[in-house]
C-alpha cells in the first residue's frame, strides 16, 4: 500500500533564492521544510537568525550542524508564538496536498512588514513539455517530476496560489533549467548506485559548471523563463 523503496533526495543550493535574498542581515528567518539547510546556512552566515522546521530525523541531524536551531516537526502541524521577518518555503509547497492552507497558517507568524520567499519547480520547463508532446509523463528521482510532488505549477498558477492565500508577489527570479534534466545521470555517475546523491555538490564538475555554464544558462533562460526556468522564486507580502 505504501512506498517502501528508499528515496535519495538531492538538495542543491538554491542560488536564485540567495540572489533574491541579497545582503539582508539581522533578520529572524523561518525555513519551513529546511531539509539539510543547504541554502539557509548561507543566509545565516550573512548574520541572520535562522530557525528550521523539518520532519525528517536524518535531515534534522545534518541541518543542526549548519544553522542555529532546527525543530523536528511536521510542517503542517507546527506552530509558534515567535514572529519572523521572512518565512522561506524552498521547494516545499509542491509536496503538500493543500499548499494554500499552509501559506495561510504561516502568515500569522510574520512580523509586520514581513514577507515569504517561495521557490517552486516549473512544470512548464522545456523537458516536461517535450515529454508531453510524445505522450511521456513519468515520475523521476529528482527534478520537476520528482515522484514525491503532489502539486505542479506554472508561473501563472503559482501567482494564483499566492493570491488565494492572501499574498501579493513583489519580486521574482528563477533558476535556469537547460541542464537540470541531466541531474539524474549526474547522480548516478558522481554519487554511484545507492551512494550519496549530494556528492555531486562537492564534485569538481559541479564547481566548474557553476563558474562557466551556469551564468550562460541564466542569460539564455532570461529570454523565456516560462520555458527555460527550472525553479520559479517569488517574494510575496500579505495583501
Amino acid at each position: 500500500m505504501f512506498e517502501s523503496q528508499q528515496y535519495q533526495y538531492f538538495e542543491d543550493v538554491n542560488w536564485g533564492l540567495l540572489r533574491l535574498w541579497g545582503d539582508r542581515r539581522d533578520k529572524d528567518v523561518l525555513d519551513v521544510g529546511c531539509g539539510f539547510a543547504t541554502t539557509s546556512q548561507h543566509i545565516q552566515q550573512l548574520g541572520n537568525r535562522v530557525l528550521g522546521v523539518e520532519s525528517s530525523a536524518e535531515a534534522v541531524k545534518i541541518a543542526r550542524t549548519r544553522i542555529g536551531e532546527v525543530i523536528e516537526a511536521d510542517l503542517q502541524q507546527f506552530s509558534t508564538e515567535r514572529k519572523f521577518d521572512t518565512i522561506i518555503f524552498a521547494d516545499v509547497l509542491e509536496h503538500l496536498a493543500w499548499p494554500i492552507g499552509v501559506l495561510r497558517q504561516y502568515k500569522a507568524m510574520l512580523k509586520g512588514g514581513g514577507s515569504v520567499i517561495i521557490s517552486l519547480p516549473n512544470v512548464g520547463l522545456w523537458s516536461v513539455r517535450l515529454g508531453l508532446l510524445f505522450g511521456r509523463f513519468h515520475y523521476d528521482e529528482t527534478g520537476v517530476l520528482d515522484r514525491t510532488h503532489l502539486r505542479f505549477f506554472t508561473r501563472s498558477s503559482a501567482i494564483e496560489m499566492m493570491r488565494a492565500a492572501g499574498f501579493e508577489p513583489v519580486r521574482r527570479t528563477y533558476n535556469p533549467g537547460l541542464a537540470r534534466p541531466l541531474v539524474p545521470l549526474a547522480k548516478k555517475l558522481l554519487g554511484g548506485e545507492g551512494g550519496d546523491p549530494s556528492a555531486i555538490l562537492e564534485s569538481t564538475p559541479y564547481r566548474v559548471y557553476l563558474k562557466t555554464a551556469y551564468p550562460i544558462e541564466r542569460t539564455i533562460a532570461r529570454a523565456w523563463p516560462g520555458m527555460l526556468a527550472f525553479q520559479m522564486i517569488f517574494e510575496a507580502r500579505p495583501a
